[in-house]
């Protein structure tokens, strides 16, 4: 059983009434892009996360396009970066998506009655997902001692990240001066491509190559792929490039750090492919940063009271609230004055916010939910424990946080934390909810620790 669309149907997955008398599509829609002609397209679900469509081009003679939008959130979402799109020879067909909206599919057909696949391949099993919260927490009778992974690192309650678009010149002059007196860490979005004979277009990049380079060795703050030119892409080639070409310029400016980085393909670009972004993401060790991002141009209005509102919900729900500006200044999208007032902002919130570059965030996240906390022994003045991470600790190379407390107190000088090679492990007092808190910092890696608490 199928569904005839000529227009965009909406259906549910879950067993119960169909909408248009059709069959369950999962909350995926599927039209012919801007056609009102004789030419339709059925699908019809095959198995999870596999659609199966076919064209019926009744007289039509010229090409045509199917454009499927797949569900991003809920529990019916689709992992779109690992959704690619397949001929009846098993052949990979090439796809037009937007750089920000992934999950919409336009794939170019003959006007000729064929059947294509949309299907997601994957998850590899290391995006498997991880073990429950449980795992990350030790409960030991014998010293008393709870310890857990601190949700963001140094026990903070939520995380910000802080971006910057399009390698402009007030990212230099304004954003990353006037970060530095708040001491926040800002991700700065480059497009790290040089300018193009026969072009137009200026790189602004390239004309201020050498202080991008200073401030990526300075090291305070954090260089992220926004493509090579920001242009989009026609075929796989085009698309490596400018992928690929952006990751190398910015490895080449941070020598001997972790290769990984947050990958934005830009708004107002479009992208053809016959791979999927997972191929992309893998290669070039980079992960998707184009959603979930609230803009902070002046022109969407009240911005620094929409920002304290979002900000004091995402504290008070322990989330990562991320945040992007384009171009700092008098006249330009965000102005000083308004920037400075969304840093007083979180200034504000300090003591509970973790103000850090978008891979930092990823890292620790990544690291923490994959980790599991394992007993190896206790008595009553020590305790011997494994972490686990997941990860690949030398691209997840954020240090994690871990926390530990005891009913009444808790001196800081009287527990000695050492790795497994006897090395002590620095301990810090910090703020919990009710008892003391100590907190350290270790690794992500395997590894075992010994904690012990002096009488």
């Amino acid at each position: 059983m199928s569904l005839r669309v000529g227009i965009p149907v909406v259906v549910a997955l879950t067993a119960g009434p169909c909408v248009s008398g059709g069959v369950d599509l999962g909350g995926v829609t599927v039209s012919l892009e801007a056609y009102h002609g004789p030419a339709s397209v059925t699908a019809e679900i095959e198995a999870p996360f596999r659609l199966r469509l076919a064209v019926h081009p009744a007289e039509e003679k010229g090409a045509l396009a199917i454009r499927v939008a797949l569900p991003k959130t809920g529990p019916r979402a689709w992992p779109a970066e690992d959704v690619e799109v397949r001929d009846s020879r098993g052949e990979a067909m090439m796809v037009r998506r937007a750089g920000i909206e992934w999950s919409t599919l336009v794939i170019p057909v003959p006007a000729t009655a064929a059947a294509y696949v949309v299907q997601a391949v994957g998850p590899a099993p290391k995006r498997a997902p991880g073990p429950p919260d449980s795992a990350r927490v030790i409960m030991d009778d014998a010293t008393g001692l709870r310890l857990g992974i601190a949700r963001w690192y140094d026990g903070r309650k939520a995380a910000l990240s802080i971006r910057f678009d399009d390698s402009h010149p007030t990212h230099l002059t304004a954003a990353a001066p006037i970060l530095r007196e708040y001491g926040f860490r800002g991700t700065f979005m480059v497009n790290p491509g040089a300018a193009e004979p026969g072009s137009r277009r200026r790189s602004n990049f390239a004309e201020r190559a050498s202080e991008w380079a200073a401030l990526a060795q300075q090291g305070d703050h954090e260089l992220a792929n926004h493509t090579a030119h920001h242009r989009g892409a026609k075929g796989d080639e085009e698309m490596e490039a400018e992928i690929g070409d952006a990751a190398r310029a910015i490895w080449a400016m941070t020598p001997g750090k972790s290769k990984l980085m947050a990958l934005n393909l830009g708004g107002g670009t479009f992208w053809e492919t016959t791979r999927t972004l997972r191929y992309y993401l893998d290669k070039y060790h980079q992960f998707d940063a184009s959603g979930n991002s609230t803009g902070m141009d002046d022109s969407y209005g009240d911005r620094v009271g929409n920002f304290r509102r979002m900000l004091e919900q995402h504290v008070e729900r322990g989330l990562w609230l991320r945040v992007h500006y384009h171009y700092i200044g008098e006249g330009l999208s965000s102005s000083e004055a308004n920037f400075r007032a969304a840093l007083d902002v979180a200034k504000a919130h300090r003591s509970a916010l973790w103000v850090a570059g978008m891979a930092d965030i990823h890292k620790y996240q990544t690291g923490r939910d994959s980790a599991r906390l394992t007993l190896l022994g206790s008595s009553a003045t020590r305790l011997e424990f494994r972490i686990a991470p997941q990860t690949d600790h030398e691209l997840y190379d954020h240090p994690l946080t871990l926390e530990m407390t005891r009913a009444g107190a808790l001196d800081a000088t009287r527990v000695a934390v050492k790795d497994a090679g006897g090395q002590a492990v620095p301990v810090r007092a910090g703020d919990g909810a009710g008892d003391a808190v100590l907190r350290f910092d270790v690794a992500p890696r395997e590894s075992a620790y010994s904690i012990e608490i002096k009488p």
